[in-house]
């Protein structure tokens, strides 16, 4: 089963997402939890989280077709003691939002060190997982790859291996991969989408492939920025895209349009799925 969707709008209430999804075709979808961008919100009500539920049965949704995305304020990797309280405070809160909503798995930026101590930043971002983990016995987490600004971690295979090494509850810590990161990291997803993936998966298995986003690019190969565009309009072009949802490792997970333009979410839905 293919399970392709955008990144949807909770705006009013997290119960609406899967009827929003559902009006585009599409057969999976991703959703913040709360606003992304502030550091608190209110709880999730019994009536919203009961509503949601109901959406998702009533629009034929299993929970594996959804992936959450944390806020992007958290940062698993700072070395800054006040702001890495902040972020397992928010990181637990998100966490347990899924959970509540029956879902099971959670999307998170690895996060960024302080200047040439990468490695310590590696084991801070793992230490930080493995203590929601321990919080949510339930949940999993895909961490997400990024293009590798600065000192953000997740830029290579390497990185994403050594943070999962690092980690104690390795069974629940996979990878989300988006291949408008993976194109500004510098890998050739233009060209060879079939052996980055198979290097991918010769690394870490089909079982650590939690998810993927589905992203042109606007900006270069190795560029190491990351601007998304809609899928056949930018550097990486449309038939990647295509070549990914016939591989076997995209079945069952799910496949997340973060494209900029919603008015062609529904042409690129219908284009990725198989007549």
């Amino acid at each position: 089963m293919l399970y392709i969707g955008p990144h949807v709008s909770i705006a009013s209430s997290v119960a609406l997402a899967p009827e929003r999804a559902a009006s585009l075709g599409a057969t999976g979808f991703a959703i913040f939890t709360k606003n992304q961008r502030v550091w608190s919100a209110p709880a999730l009500d019994n009536e919203s989280i009961a509503s949601f539920k109901a959406a998702m049965e009533r629009h034929g949704y299993a929970p594996s077709a959804v992936l959450p995305h944390a806020g992007y304020l958290i940062n698993p990797a700072t070395p800054d003691e006040e702001l890495m309280r902040k972020s397992e405070a928010l990181f637990s809160d998100e966490a347990g939002r899924v959970v509540a909503l029956g879902l099971d798995v959670i999307n998170i930026h690895p996060g960024a060190y302080k200047e040439g101590e990468r490695e310590d930043g590696l084991r801070r971002s793992a230490a930080m997982m493995d203590r929601i983990l321990d919080t949510y016995p339930s949940l999993r987490i895909a961490v997400e790859n990024t293009a590798g600004a600065g000192t953000v971690l997740g830029s290579t295979f390497e990185e994403l291996d050594a943070l999962i090494s690092f980690a104690r509850n390795k069974d629940r810590l996979g990878v989300t991969l988006d291949t408008a990161h993976l194109f500004g990291a510098g890998y050739d997803v233009r060209e060879d989408i079939t052996g980055v993936m198979d290097s991918f998966l010769s690394r870490f298995g089909r079982d650590k492939l939690y998810g993927m986003h589905l992203n042109d690019s606007k900006v270069p190969l190795s560029s190491h920025k990351d601007r998304h565009e809609s899928l056949g309009l930018g550097l990486i072009g449309l038939e990647p895209f295509l070549q990914i949802v016939r591989m076997e490792a995209a079945s069952g997970i799910p496949l997340v349009l973060e494209t900029p333009d919603e008015s062609r979410w529904k042409d690129e839905i219908a284009t990725l799925l198989p007549a």
